[in-house]
């Protein structure tokens, strides 16, 4: 059987997700705006699985848009404020350790004028808070920054954030990617105080291909997708009630035992690296030790990142070298560098992504591969180093 250790790229979908979605798709194939029994019997469970997902979420009904994921959802958050509130100065400020989503919607506003703001990253992997508290000395009209990174697990501080914005700039309208965070930081859309929250369905085990964005009553929007009007007129397309149903699933078992499922990452985490350790492997952290526990950039200095990633797949051990999203056309990892990771050291990283379902046979195993793989085709001085920690 692989081991699967990518789980911030995708989770594998919860059996009962699967269960409930096939169920779904068996008895809510009409359309809910068909006016016949069946297609009234799709919109009530449309309807209840929307009232689930609110309530986890912590926003009311109207504030939930449901899309196709995580990368949609920032595109209208970003692309449809800026488009909305025209008497907004063009300026967006963002940092450096954001999304490709959020990046590649900046630069799509630059075409039209927009001013990007971009903000240097700390050593820990958060967003340099002097410098934006620096950016907001003048006008802008959005922030989007990133909740917990997706390559560092590093989490950036919310309630500074949207202190300095109500301080400085209390006009600006905050986004927040909030992609990775569903099980491993609390998400509250009425408690961050921020306007805009997106989130995706397969971070978490739903399927892919439904996500979330939370729009705040009275921040207007713009939509990208023109048609029938669903979803207040915000979201055209004909509305998905077994995915809707499905990710209602994963969000509630993805929200139970936060803090038991947290403790044993951490175990799984330490298991690890202390299993490294024990064989004399050097190695060193990347990852803050403030960040998430399930998301860790390790590095294996002498030894491309990329090589040992595949070495590891062809043993049937999946972790990765970042984003998925952006790992077959990225050749430097800009947020390792942005923190003032050496280069050599940013090339000899992977991403190992933890989640409660993993065991600790299959961590052992995992060290053992990656001792072996690096003896064999590691470059180092004979007097190899110590492991940083």
């Amino acid at each position: 059987m692989p081991i699967y250790l990518d789980h911030t790229a995708t989770a594998r979908p919860w059996p009962d997700v699967i269960a409930c979605l096939s169920s779904q798709l068996e008895l809510q194939y009409a359309n809910p705006a068909s006016l016949h029994r069946l297609g009234q019997s799709a919109a009530a469970s449309l309807r209840q699985s929307r009232q689930q997902i609110a309530a986890a979420l912590g926003c009311s009904e109207n504030e939930l848009i449901l899309t196709s994921g995580g990368s949609e959802s920032i595109n209208f958050a970003i692309k449809g404020a800026a488009a909305a509130n025209p008497r907004l100065p063009k300026r967006i400020i963002i940092s450096d350790g954001e999304h490709a989503a959020v990046t590649e919607s900046a630069a799509y506003l630059r075409q039209l004028g927009w001013q990007t703001e971009i903000l240097p990253l700390l050593p820990n992997g958060q967003a340099d808070l002097l410098a934006l508290e620096q950016a907001l000395r003048e006008p802008a009209a959005l922030i989007s920054l990133i909740h917990v990174s997706n390559e560092t697990g590093a989490v950036n501080p919310v309630d500074s954030i949207v202190s300095l914005r109500n301080r400085l700039q209390p006009a600006a309208i905050i986004h927040l990617d909030a992609v990775q965070s569903l099980g491993r930081q609390p998400v509250n859309f009425r408690s961050t105080g921020v306007d805009l929250l997106s989130g995706s369905g397969h971070k978490v085990g739903a399927p892919k291909g439904i996500g979330w964005l939370l729009v705040r009553q009275g921040i207007r929007l713009t939509p990208l997708i023109h048609g029938g009007g669903q979803q207040g007129g915000l979201r055209s397309g004909t509305e998905n009630p077994p995915l809707a149903a499905a990710l209602a699933f994963a969000i509630n078992v993805a929200l139970q035992d936060q803090a038991g499922k947290e403790q044993q990452v951490r175990q799984l985490r330490r298991l690890l690296l202390d299993e490294l350790q024990n064989r004399g492997q050097p190695y060193q952290v990347l990852s803050p030790d403030d960040g998430v526990p399930q998301i860790l950039c390790i590095a294996f200095p002498g030894l491309r990142g990329e090589t040992l990633m595949q070495a590891l797949a062809a043993r049937e051990i999946c972790v990765s070298t970042g984003a998925a999203c952006s790992a077959r056309r990225q050749k430097k990892n800009r947020i390792l560098q942005s923190m003032g990771i050496p280069v050599n050291l940013a090339e000899s990283s992977i991403r190992i992504s933890l989640a409660a379902v993993n065991t600790e046979d299959e961590i052992r195993i995992t060290a053992q591969a990656i001792h072996e793989i690096h003896r064999q085709l590691a470059r180092l001085p004979k007097i190899a180093a110590k492991p940083a920690r």
